[in-house]
């Protein structure tokens, strides 16, 4: 996020110039300004402490933060929606909804539908979610092949998922990448389309607590060689399956890069990474109190991190390098054009879609 005043202007000040000497992308430039305004105000709600598969370097249950609430479901559901109403109150614009497996707690997500007309569920896609909740259902995939499905999550996950939600209009498959499965890379892309599903990407980011027992679980980590390797492979998926494929060159690019991704402090906690818990952004445990996480991931070491959820956010406030020429300015507004067709259904949010402009796609990038 821009914190200094004096860039924040000069920002501005590019924007506005690229504007007038190319004022083919204001169209799509306003949808960008769409975008950026439903995810102004994010929150993230726990609502199931249960799982029905054990996900290898599982973010949730990591022992370094994970602390097991008491959850009394009459409790709860007496204060969800009392919460939910307050949520709406306050204007929150983006809702998500996590767990452990949130498709477990069914009936605490058709509640939130009576008050957000969109969000996002993450979840391994093994249970079906009724129709009368109409939130972005992120299904998270590891590996095509069913062994290698067993051996990261503990069970096969994806083709069940695939065979519950095909041809769903509110999902989306998440493929995770790691060191080992990025040559399976193209066969779920080519099972995501056959099922009529689109697909996005994930990069895959060690929790603390594996860092600190390297000798106690399978080393998923990327080397530099393997950053390298994802990026080819990701660029030829962007090309190759235009009509599946949900991302960014330049987003590419960006994760891909070796070292931390981002601005790190003394203590080694990311600056400028948009997940970062403060200001109007907002995590309710399952107490359904709000936590002082440093962010949405917090069993996450930053200077390892390259998980989608910050990466993604991070980028809706440019810095001037990233905007100086056109091509970098058009290639930004394609980043933010990507993160709504991620995030949002069209069915929801028909303004934050840029064929509704009547303007063809690849026209904005220089």
């Amino acid at each position: 996020m821009i914190d200094n005043k004096k860039e924040t202007k000069l920002v501005y000040r590019t924007i506005q110039r690229h504007l007038i000497s190319s004022p083919n992308l204001k169209p799509a430039y306003d949808i960008v300004q769409q975008i950026i305004h439903i995810f102004a105000k994010p929150a993230f709600y726990e609502i199931s402490n249960k799982c029905n598969l054990k996900c290898e370097g599982c973010y949730y249950f990591d022992p370094s933060v994970f602390k097991s609430e008491p959850l009394e479901n009459e409790i709860f559901s007496n204060n969800w929606e009392k919460l939910l109403a307050s949520e709406s109150k306050r204007g929150v614009t983006m809702p998500y909804f996590l767990g452990a497996e949130p498709a477990l707690e069914e009936k605490r997500l058709i509640v939130a539908a009576k008050y957000f007309k969109r969000g996002n569920i993450g979840t391994n896609g093994t249970v079906f979610l009724s129709s009368e909740i109409p939130f972005r259902i992120s299904i998270s995939a590891w590996a095509g092949d069913e062994t290698d499905d067993i051996v990261y999550r503990g069970g096969k996950a994806l083709h069940k998922a695939l065979k519950l939600y095909k041809n769903d209009p509110r999902a989306i498959v998440l493929y995770t990448l790691n060191r080992y499965n990025i040559t399976q890379t193209k066969d779920i892309v080519k099972l995501s389309r056959d099922n009529g599903l689109p697909i996005t990407f994930n990069l895959w980011s060690p929790p603390k607590n594996l860092l600190l027992n390297s000798n106690k679980s399978i080393n998923l980590s990327f080397r530099n060689e393997d950053l390298k390797k994802v990026r080819e492979t990701l660029n030829e998926m962007i090309e190759s399956f235009p009509d599946t494929v949900i991302y960014s060159h330049k987003y590419n690019q960006w994760s891909t890069a070796s070292g931390p991704l981002y601005d790190l402090d003394s203590q080694g906690i990311a600056k400028d990474c948009a997940s970062r818990l403060k200001g109007n952004f907002a995590y309710y445990g399952l107490d359904l109190q709000k936590k002082d996480f440093k962010c949405c991931t917090s069993s996450i070491e930053c200077s390892e991190c390259r998980l989608y959820s910050g990466g993604w956010s991070s980028h809706f406030s440019p810095k001037e390098e990233q905007i100086r020429t056109i091509k970098d300015f058009s290639q930004w507004i394609d980043m933010i054009l990507t993160i709504g067709r991620i995030f949002l259904r069209k069915e929801i949010d028909t303004k934050a879609f840029l064929n509704n402009e009547n303007i063809n796609y690849k026209d904005i990038i220089v």
